[in-house]
């Protein structure tokens, strides 16, 4: 049974507020009453360990994100922290590797306290680190890892996934696909746990409705050169692209080049159509291409344009689609905290079992099971807003319509 937990009010702008970072790691804090224990003393802070890319192929997701993180540790300040309690956020590099990852938030835990982790991409890397969560005490929150283990085989009472899943995901796009004519397909997806997850969503959904998938590939992590791949996709109805960061910017250049894309009737992107992608490629033969989305700017719900108006007011520019991710990731530590009265991580990850909370995404659960949040997600069109282009919502997809029982596989171990 979900209980509730009210949401931090989002304020109708932000000023500038004194930022410090390192080179590897540092801490940015905002002004902002912090709660008393009685005695005169402030009480602890709540610290957030941000263990990103900065650089590599998601280094443009990891900026996006770490502003997001920014944002709403700012603005719970200006409004007096959560439950008085002062929000600290510790930035590290994960140096682009899983040993980077570990390494940067046993860092941050150790040295600053940091037992909220977030900013992972990546699957394996947010594994790496969750292997490591029980021995620190710490607490993670997903982003963008999409790999349905996280919330299956190797779910874990301290990981909380705040984004969807690669079968969320996929299950989705077969609901959307099938008001559609698209019944033959072709696959491109990066060569790991996402890529793999997504091609094997589209060979069930394809299976399940009688259409067929001829080719699967599977391109390497960070490959610039996409010829060979392009010359095997030979057009028909529909073409997936499960592609992310500097991945899809490659692809979907040298795809325009080699006029890949006019070959097919559809072209569906999964995390290949982000703001960042779309931006960097900056083609408008790109306009009319669809794409899932965990979230985005142009979602039709009153939180989530709340937040767009005030990080636009705070920062010059509408949040991109990963900012409004992290954001979702700190509310869900925000009401943790809430609901837990405390920062203790083992009573915030008990509070978070069916947990039910306003987000950026509505009314949203977390599901105690397998710590999956129970959320929408949202198919999008790409076109040209304003002098950027971006993935505007068409279709919000309820979980109810996607969202499966929780994983056989998840045997959820006492904390």
């Amino acid at each position: 049974m979900s209980r509730k937990c009210t949401r931090l009010g989002l304020s109708a702008g932000i000023t500038a507020l004194a930022l410090t970072l390192t080179a590897c790691s540092g801490a940015a804090t905002s002004a902002g009453a912090g709660a008393s224990n009685g005695d005169g003393t402030e009480a602890e802070p709540i610290r957030v360990a941000v263990v990103s890319p900065h650089s590599g192929p998601y280094a443009e997701f990891g900026e996006q994100q770490r502003a997001g993180y920014q944002f709403a540790a700012d603005e719970a300040n200006a409004n007096g922290g959560i439950d008085g309690r002062r929000v600290e956020i510790f930035v590290a590099d994960d140096l682009g590797t899983n040993e980077g990852a570990v390494a940067a938030a046993q860092r941050l835990v150790q040295q600053k306290d940091a037992k909220f982790i977030v900013g992972t991409i990546a699957t394996p890397t947010t594994l790496a680190v969750m292997q490591r969560l029980a021995s620190w005490d710490a607490l993670a929150f997903g982003t963008q890892s999409q790999g349905d283990a996280l919330t299956g085989e190797s779910c874990s009472p301290r990981f909380f996934r705040t984004n969807v899943n690669d079968h969320l995901l996929i299950q989705g796009v077969g609901k959307w696909l099938a008001e559609r004519d698209a019944t033959d397909w072709d696959s491109v997806a990066a060569d790991y746990a996402f890529g793999h997850g997504s091609a094997e969503g589209l060979q069930q959904v394809a299976d399940a409705k009688g259409w067929s998938v001829d080719k699967n590939l599977f391109a390497p992590l960070g490959t610039t050169d996409y010829a060979s791949y392009l010359n095997q996709l030979d057009g028909g109805q529909g073409l997936l692209v499960s592609l992310s960061g500097g991945d899809s910017v490659h692809f979907l250049g040298q795809a325009l080049d080699f006029g890949t894309l006019d070959k097919y009737d559809l072209i569906v992107g999964n995390a290949a159509m982000t703001t960042s992608s779309l931006n960097a490629v900056s083609d408008e033969r790109l306009i009319g291409k669809y794409g899932t989305a965990n979230w985005g700017p142009t979602v039709d719900a009153p939180e989530s344009q709340a937040f767009v108006e005030a990080f636009s007011e705070a920062n010059g520019e509408a949040p991109a689609d990963f900012t409004g991710a992290a954001y979702m990731a700190m509310q869900t530590i925000f009401a943790g905290v809430r609901a837990a009265g405390s920062i203790d991580p083992s009573e915030v990850a008990t509070a978070l079992d069916d947990l039910t909370f306003d987000s950026i995404k509505g009314e949203v659960t977390m599901r105690a099971e397998d710590h999956q949040i129970e959320a929408p997600m949202y198919m999008g069109k790409v076109e040209k807003v304003g002098d950027r282009y971006d993935l505007v919502i068409e279709d919000t997809i309820p979980m109810s319509e996607t969202m499966p029982e929780p994983d056989p596989a998840c045997s959820m171990p006492e904390l």
